[in-house]
């Protein structure tokens, strides 16, 4: 066998991929390298990362700051326990990172993905009332259409979708309030902390997209109702910025949009641009200091052996080097060149079939005129027909969508329209 029938042999008899229904799924394409923009595949096709591979690649792929800053830590220290121990890397991160949020979260635990990020934040919520005396505060309030995770607990802190229904057996109950984007959301929100603050310790929610929900897009005006009712509630506020931190929607942080900031923050995904699995957990001081205690009991029971792994570090470090004002003046112009782009799509030969368009930073999505749910023929089709082009989208349902890496220049945002609006095109035949 060559190479490339090896890979797909190995493929067809022992992977297990995400999201996936394995016995419908394409053979896949086997990417050798990337670079930039570019997934660059076996057989030399170069293929267009407009989704930065899940949402994590806000720099590109490869980028040469962040991967000689991890190869310069790996030649130095690989990995230390984080417990009883630290490093340059891990201790230099959590001082920029409370910088970032201008000292409201000074305190950060670190983990490796956003679900494991998330779950963290719920523990934190859940045991400090607990420790305070106060253990009747135990459920959490989330929102329509939010998205948190995978796991058991971040599963349960989202809204019962396609993804999690099969598990609901196994969830523990919440308050869910309308969505943030919907009529009556905040009066919602405040019925529930009227009724039942007494037994509610945390708010979830995304702030300003809900990304897995359909790239749903709502007001600042909302996380400042949010922020107010949890503080006359005693609730926390629990920001998952796994998604929409580091300048994805404008602002370095979603929150800042607000003017707020949460008790607790969850960051994952663009923390360290996708080259090394990395997630933090940030906290208030006023979360910290209800688990400092000479009572052991009263620790945070949470950690796994790669915790602050220093090349996640070193990544994240290189990473918020490369946020700057120029990072964050190129995020606008990407904000510019999508609504002119929406708006000639929506004008031109696929307007028909375009119910709703909507953009935020470098995210924009567009509504499909068809009715394909999660589960449905539509996202797995149009993926591999745009792949077919040079493409690499993954709607959600009938919302395509893109996350645009920072680096993309007009030209190559032009291309991706194009590619859109001729796929579009061919599903109205």
């Amino acid at each position: 066998m060559n190479q490339t029938a090896d890979i797909l042999n190995w493929h067809a008899k022992h992977a297990w991929q995400p999201f996936t229904q394995m016995k419908l799924s394409a053979p896949p394409v086997i990417i050798d390298r990337a670079e930039g923009l570019y997934l660059i595949a076996s057989d030399g096709r170069k293929i267009i990362d407009a989704v930065g591979s899940w949402w994590v690649s806000i720099h590109g792929h490869n980028h040469p700051d962040i991967v000689n800053a991890v190869q310069k830590q790996l030649n130095a220290l690989d990995q230390v326990m984080y417990a009883g121990f630290t490093h340059e890397p891990a201790a230099r991160l959590s001082h920029r990172l409370s910088e970032k949020t201008n000292g409201h979260l000074p305190r950060a635990f670190y983990s490796d993905n956003g679900a494991c990020a998330v779950e963290i934040g719920l523990k934190m919520a859940f045991q400090y009332f607990v420790n305070c005396g106060r253990p009747e505060k135990s459920k959490f309030i989330t929102l329509e259409n939010g998205y948190h995770g995978d796991t058991i607990g971040t599963m349960s802190a989202g809204a019962r979708s396609v993804f999690h229904k099969m598990y609901e057996p196994l969830l523990f109950p919440v308050f869910t309030a309308k969505g943030p984007d919907q009529e009556g959301a905040v009066e919602s929100l405040r019925q529930i902390l009227e009724s039942n603050s007494h037994e509610i310790c945390g708010l979830i929610l995304e702030p300003i997209i809900q990304g897995a929900g359909g790239m749903i897009m709502y007001s600042p005006s909302y996380l400042k109702e949010a922020r107010t009712l949890c503080d006359q509630h005693d609730v926390f506020l629990i920001a998952d910025e796994v998604f929409t931190g580091f300048g994805r929607t404008g602002s370095f942080f979603a929150c800042e949009q607000a003017q707020i900031w949460p008790d607790i923050m969850a960051l994952s995904k663009g923390l360290s641009a996708g080259v090394v699995p990395f997630a933090a957990t940030l906290a208030s001081e006023k979360v910290y200091q209800g688990f400092y205690s000479d009572d052991r009991s009263h620790t945070l029971f949470h950690g796994h052996s790669m915790t602050a792994n220093p090349a996640g570090c070193a990544a994240a470090n290189a990473s918020l080097d490369l946020i700057d004002d120029t990072c964050m003046t190129q995020i606008k112009w990407i904000e510019s060149w999508n609504q002119e782009n929406l708006r000639t799509l929506c004008a031109g030969r696929a307007s028909s079939l375009i119910r709703t368009t909507r953009q935020m930073g470098s995210v924009a999505a567009m509504e499909i005129a068809l009715n394909s749910g999660y589960t449905g023929s539509f996202s797995p089709n149009f993926r591999e027909r745009c792949v077919e082009k040079g493409l690499l989208v993954r709607p959600l349902g009938n919302i395509v969508y893109l996350c645009l890496p920072y680096i993309i220049e007009r030209a190559e945002l032009d291309r991706i329209y194009e590619i859109l609006e001729e796929t579009i095109i061919e599903f109205s035949a």
